[in-house]
């Protein structure tokens, strides 16, 4: 046993635990803690066991389900009836990790083990059970050697062997000493000296494995009789092997030399108190020992040879949640987890005592209210607290107990408001003391009872306050008050007489509204910080002037309002300011830095500077503390986490002690701390990559080597959570990542715990995380998690042997391609020159026709002229008569080809003029259909023409339409067979194009011939085509075809072979189509000449084919007038 330990005892034993019920240092209050419960995601609020992993993930057990959290969020396991590889009960009763990494877990219904790679748990039950059974309530599990854990429930004690998953078990047995004393057991420690302890509700055994045998200790006298039986599950070897046991009402302390426990009784704060059942020991990295009880949390202190006890304060949100403590555990950083019964957790961090916070509350030993405005500490450490709303709270530091002076309506020498500004200690000890809108105060306090006097503005006397806002106060070197009002500007009170004085500010450098007076090396000169900025207070003149200097970027302080100011070692003066930082003035160069929230400060409101001994200046802002090194001009920023009393503070409310103690006054009482304790967190926190998600498919694999993880190429939205198992203040931890393989730098994210990679290229990559605690110190190690994505499989090795062979396929089908159109290109030239040479010898040949014609025309017209005649006068015999028609007949069929072939080269060289005039195009037909009569009747051909009306007006040219219809029955009654049969068809039409409805006559003339071939039907419009073995001059289709497009008109050919053709023309009604010119004038005859009638003068004229005839039509001859003969 230590010299501590020895120490303690004789504390416990002589003076019975010296209990602390308030502890009266004010900067050693009580303990704050941090409560998280079910409304932080805690499955539920009872919390039995507690156990931190060999990762940092904390292991909290309840009564419905198993809880896995990493400071921000709970993972939670419990019981489900479909699933075999979940937990054999959701009522949790012990934890336990052993050397390779398992975890144990105790239930209601067995024991587990947690396979962290499968994310799913293997049970292990008494054999025989398989549902609630009080026999595999697992109380307690140890290690024994690495491959054995021991196992306390209720079925004795048992050894499992981890890799052949058996369990061997210890029983009691009546009439047995030697054998285990009570099978009910309740915990198991295992001592550094090698023993296994066993507390069991009958004895306290201790197990001897070389001789297999138990060794049985009572329970200590002075114990409570029926609580022999209790389930305390409560056994605790401290860091100095000793070995304490929990008891009803007390502790209990195995006394080596006596070989016996010695029971020492908890004292109570109050007199009928819960019961001080122990059901939890742990010592701390400072050798305090903590115990949980049914009636709160006491702090054995060895050094200060104290014991403080803690309860449940309603008022205080950071005392303990529940007084009924059912586990105390400490993590490897020396944080303290206390599990509660129905209270959740609650999690002490030491640093947040750091910052003593002293709120108001309904005791003596809290604020009166909220809102402090100023602090003043005497030459006795009392503390004086002036609060805006509470009158003056005087701390007293014998009795650690407030005493409130407010103002009382009935007693005239109280303090004028509650509503306290400013305050201050004159040298001789005397307070003053400025309210919001009650003037000011002066207090002796030597004279009992306490009276104020009052000073305050009365309308009419120039000698009082210029405005009772009395905001801020200074004492001068020979005593007298400055004092700085909200409204009134700067008064002078003269101590010696009194009176006041009234400072004027003409050019208004301070504004009415003055925040601060402070004194300087010069006491001629103090500085004073208004509403409009900072001015120089001449106290000798009472005479404000202006502080001359400038930003070193050019800007000036300019009318920032000032709220602080302080004059560093170095002679520099820093000003806090409203909305503009803090600006530090160096008077040597007349240039100041400002400081702002781009350079590190919390926010722009500076209400109060105070330097602690290690060249640092403390700031109070409106968004909490801010420490400013001096040397590097760093800032290190606190706020309500770390322990302040809020993130808003006042100004005016500062103050440093003696001892070296600041004190800052908020909106919810102050805080006040050692600076030098204020150090950087060392402990380097754990990262893991909490989650790893592809396409929002989880992986539950843990961090393996390369390949472990292989993705699909379609996988490419990849989602990774990770975190830095650091729990005083998760909210600061840093985090910074990189994906290795896509990367190249680190991709720093403040607090933010994710990241989310898209369209990655397939390849191994490697995802890395580092993250710092709440003070920037970073694991620079970090997690990794290395994955591979394979190729898509149009990217895979025999993917690009397929490309490769397609490509040079394809290299070869353009070169081949290449080469073919080269050859077409060739051919297409061939059949174009060939074409070309075509249309040459064809255009030679129509004009050779043309001039032949030309030549033919004159003496067949000088031929036939006189056979007609010689005709008309019947002249000669009947045989001379019969030759002569039949010379006739043939001359005339020689003109007609020779006036066809002219009208086709009229057509050709575009020079056939349209002769419109409406006619009946059903009588018209009729006419034309006539001259083919006789041929029809003698050769036995069905001849005949149907119309859908009599009458069927129609704009065309007669004669073009008449060589039309004789081309279209000529070539019916040339290929039509006798015996056939041919067909004149007219009928209106209506057509629809372009969203348009035109108006048509459509004119069929159809016949049973022998057809024409399918690979001719697109030739035969062409000029000269000839097909089968009839002759011609292959221009009378192309001629007709011609005619008919003049007319806006379109032919339409179908054949089928054996069977027929039919010709059709379509023609649009009206003449809405027709141009002027192409309409016929009303006084223009057209002569109609049958095209075996060659009495016309038309056949006489000689046509142009280089000018067309200006004249409109053939006009009819006299016939009275002599004709003249033109020959060339």
């Amino acid at each position: 046993m230590t010299f501590k330990k020895l120490i303690l005892l004789f504390t416990l034993v002589i003076f019975q635990w010296s209990l602390i019920g308030q502890d009266t240092d004010i900067n050693n209050t009580t303990l704050k803690f941090k409560n998280i419960s079910l409304q932080d995601g805690l499955s539920q609020n009872s919390v039995l066991c507690i156990l931190q992993d060999n990762e940092g993930f904390l292991w909290f057990g309840t009564r419905n389900g198993l809880n896995k959290y990493d400071g921000n969020t709970f993972t939670t396991y419990r019981y489900e009836a479909q699933d075999s590889t979940s937990l054999s009960n959701s009522y949790i009763k012990s934890l336990f990790q052993d050397d390779q990494g398992n975890l144990w877990v105790g239930t209601r219904n067995g024991l587990n083990k947690y396979d962290a790679k499968k994310n799913s748990f293997e049970r292990y039950l008494h054999p025989g059970t398989g549902k609630v059974n009080l026999k595999d309530e697992i109380w307690s599990i140890i290690d024994d050697d690495g491959d054995h854990l021991w196992i306390g429930s209720n079925f004795g004690l048992g050894r499992l062997d981890i890799a052949n998953h058996e369990i061997k078990y210890h029983r009691h047995q009546k009439g047995e000493t030697a054998g285990l004393s009570s099978n009910l057991i309740r915990a198991l420690e295992k001592t550094s000296d090698g023993k296994l302890w066993i507390k069991t509700v009958q004895h306290i055994d201790i197990f001897d494995s070389k001789t297999n045998s138990f060794t049985h200790y009572a329970y200590p006298e002075g114990a409570s009789k029926e609580m022999k039986s209790n389930s305390l599950p409560t056994l605790y070897e401290d860091n100095e092997d000793n070995l304490w046991l929990g008891i009803t009402d007390g502790l209990a302390f195995f006394n080596g030399d006596s070989n016996r426990f010695e029971f020492f009784k908890l004292p109570s704060k109050k007199e009928n108190a819960i019961t001080d059942d122990v059901r939890s020991i742990y010592e701390d990295n400072q050798g305090n020992l903590w115990v949980g009880t049914y009636g709160g949390l006491y702090i054995l202190n060895a050094d200060k040879k104290s014991i403080s006890h803690l309860v449940h304060d309603k008022n205080d949100p950071n005392s303990l949640s529940q007084n009924s403590i059912y586990k105390i555990y400490g993590d490897s950083k020396g944080d303290i987890w206390i599990g509660t019964y129905a209270g959740g957790i609650n999690y002490y961090n030491r640093n947040y005592d750091l910052f003593k916070h002293l709120p108001s509350g309904t005791n003596a030993f809290k604020l009166n209210y909220g809102v402090v405005s100023s602090l003043v500490q005497d030459q006795q450490d009392n503390l004086w607290v002036g609060t805006e709303g509470g009158g003056i709270n005087f701390y007293n530091a014998e009795t650690g107990a407030f005493s409130y002076y407010t103002h009382e309506e009935t007693d005239p020498n109280s303090l004028s408001s509650n509503n306290v500004k400013a305050m201050i200690q004159d040298h001789a000890g005397n307070f003053w003391i400025g309210t919001h809108d009650e003037g000011l105060n002066f207090l002796n306090p030597n004279n009992r009872p306490f009276t104020f006097k009052k000073f305050k503005d009365s309308p009419g006397d120039s000698l009082g306050l210029s405005n009772n806002r009395v905001i801020s106060l200074f004492e001068a070197a020979a005593g007298d008050i400055w004092i700085g009002t909200s409204g009134g500007g700067i008064n002078f009170l003269d101590t010696s007489t009194t009176s006041i004085q009234r400072i004027a500010d003409p050019s208004r450098l301070i504004g009415e509204i003055v925040f601060t007076i402070s004194g300087t090396s010069d006491p001629k000169i103090l500085l004073v910080g208004g509403d409009r900025g900072l001015g120089r207070l001449h106290t000798d003149t009472k005479r404000i002037s202006a502080v001359p200097f400038r930003g070193d970027d050019g800007d000036a302080l300019g009318s920032s309002p000032v709220l602080c100011t302080y004059i560093d070692s170095e002679n520099n003066l820093w000003i806090g300011t409203e909305g503009a930082g803090v600006y530090c003035y160096n008077k040597t160069s007349g240039i100041s830095k400002r400081y702002g929230v781009a350079e590190g400060l919390p926010n722009d409101v500076v209400y109060g500077i105070l330097p602690d001994d290690k060249n640092n200046l403390w700031l109070s802002t409106i968004q909490g503390l801010s420490r400013l090194d001096l040397q590097t001009r760093q800032f290190k920023n606190f706020d309500e986490s770390d322990g302040l009393q809020s993130n808003e503070f006042n100004y005016g409310a500062y103050l440093k002690s003696d001892k070296g103690e600041l004190f800052f006054g908020g909106v919810n009482g102050f805080n006040v701390f050692d600076p030098d304790r204020i150090t950087e967190n060392s402990f380097i926190p754990p990262v893991s990559i909490t989650s790893f998600e592809a396409n929002n498919i989880p992986f539950l694999k843990k961090i393996g080597s390369p390949g472990d993880i292989v993705l699909k190429h379609d996988q490419n939205v990849l989602d990774f959570d990770f975190v830095a198992l650091s729990f005083s203040q998760p909210n600061k931890n840093q985090y910074a990542y990189k994906l290795e393989g896509f990367d190249t730098e680190w991709n720093y994210v403040g607090n933010k715990k994710s990241a989310t990679y898209t369209n990655l290229d397939a390849g191994d990559y490697s995802f890395k995380v580092k993250a710092s605690n709440n003070d920037g110190l970073w694991n620079e190690k970090g997690e990794s998690l290395a994955f591979t994505i394979l190729s898509a499989p149009w990217r895979t090795w025999w993917a690009y042997a397929v490309y490769a062979l397609l490509f040079f396929g394809a290299l070869f089908l353009i070169r081949r391609n290449g080469i073919q159109r080269i050859e077409d290109k060739n051919k297409l030239k061939q059949e174009r020159l060939e074409k070309e040479k075509i249309e040459e010898v064809n255009r030679m040949k129509l004009q050779l026709f043309t001039n032949i014609s030309h030549d033919f025309r004159t003496p067949l017209t000088l031929i036939i002229g006189p056979m007609e005649r010689m005709l008309k006068t019947k002249e000669g015999s009947r045989f001379m008569q019969k030759q002569l028609e039949t010379m006739h007949c043939n001359a005339s069929v020689l003109m007609q080809l020779i006036n066809q072939l002219l009208d086709f080269r009229k057509a050709e060289a575009g020079k056939m003029e349209l002769q419109a005039s409406q006619n009946n195009m059903v009588s018209f037909t009729e006419d034309v259909k006539l001259a083919f009569e006789e041929l029809a009747r003698s050769r036995n051909i069905e001849y005949s023409l149907s119309a859908s009306s009599d009458d069927i007006q129609v704009w065309f040219d007669r004669v073009m339409l008449k060589k039309v219809l004789f081309n279209l029955l000529s070539n019916a009654f040339k290929f039509t067979p006798d015996d056939g049969r041919i067909t004149i068809d007219i009928k209106k039409k209506n057509k629809r194009g372009k969203g348009k409805t035109k108006n048509q006559v459509q004119l069929k003339v159809s016949d049973s011939g022998k057809g024409i071939p399918k690979e001719n039907i697109n030739l035969i419009f062409d000029r000269f085509y000839q097909f089968g073995e009839r002759f011609g001059t292959g221009i009378g289709l192309p001629l007709a075809k011609s005619l008919v497009e003049l007319h806006q008109g379109r032919i339409i050919v179908k054949s089928t072979e054996k069977k027929g053709t039919c010709f059709t023309v379509n023609l649009p009604l009206g003449k809405a189509h027709l141009s002027e010119e192409q309409r016929l004038k009303d006084d223009v005859i057209i002569q109609e000449n049958n095209l075996y009638d060659f009495d016309s003068p038309s056949y006489l004229e000689e046509e142009s084919l280089e000018q067309p005839s200006k004249d409109k039509g053939e006009v009819t001859f006299n016939e009275t007038l002599p004709s003249i003969l033109v020959v060339e």
